[in-house]
């Protein structure tokens, strides 16, 4: 399925500033956060994955054990939620491009 580039849209008060990446569930953006002015990734999940029955079971499981994990090696999550269009992961932006 052709991942639609929601650059300069905004999902849940985040804006979506650059599209980064895409993957084979998903893309991942820059984005802002203006209430605590900071940057953050979203990683938009397609609707095909985020909605099917086993994916939602993992992925509430998975987000709420890593948004309590707490190491310097580990990147944060600060948010994470599910609706019609997807399943959405926010989480620290890192600077310094890429790890290729």
């Amino acid at each position: 399925m052709q991942i639609q580039d929601y650059s300069g849209h905004e999902i849940k008060g985040y804006k979506l500033v650059e599209f980064i990446a895409r993957g084979g569930f998903g893309a991942v953006y820059r984005a802002l956060q203006p209430q605590v002015d900071r940057e953050v990734a979203v990683k938009i999940i397609l609707p095909e994955f985020a909605n099917r029955p086993d994916f939602i079971r993992r992925f509430e499981a998975e987000a709420q054990v890593v948004a309590r994990l707490e190491h310097p090696h580990i990147i944060p999550l600060y948010d994470y939620w599910r609706d019609a269009e997807g399943a959405y992961l926010i989480m620290r932006w890192l600077r310094g491009g890429s790890l290729r």
